[in-house]
């Protein structure tokens, strides 16, 4: 019996940590809201998009976090996604830095582990 409650529990932590990570996304992105009205003309379009971006994210969260075991090309695109916005930034970083470049290291970089730990958590067991 303690074989079934072990996996099971993992799938509810791993169903926990991608409810965590829409959660921070729609933050973000309702945060985005304010940026967007701030922002003058040189950098409008950039903050609306980045703003429709974390709506888009927050939105794909979701999908993941209710269906974890349907949506496996979500979760590589997800993953994929904040594991390229976090090694850009690095290599921005190491060239003498840019913006926001070390800020987003850590959040897009602990984004990618930790939907690659829930992903991994809530995948079927192999056969």
């Amino acid at each position: 019996m303690s074989v079934a409650v072990v996996p099971s529990r993992r799938r509810a932590a791993g169903r926990v940590l991608t409810w965590l990570v829409a959660v921070s996304a729609l933050a973000a992105a309702v945060s985005a809201i304010s940026d967007v009205t701030r922002a003058d003309d040189t950098v409008l379009v950039v903050q609306t998009w980045r703003m429709y971006g974390l709506f888009l994210c927050t939105g794909l969260f979701v999908l993941v976090a209710l269906r974890p075991r349907v949506h496996g090309a979500v979760w590589a695109l997800l993953i994929a996604d904040k594991a390229a916005l976090a090694l850009t930034a690095a290599v921005y970083l190491a060239r003498g830095g840019a913006a926001e470049a070390a800020s987003t290291i850590g959040w897009d970089g602990g984004l990618a582990i930790a939907l690659t730990a829930a992903y991994l958590m809530t995948r079927a067991p192999r056969a």
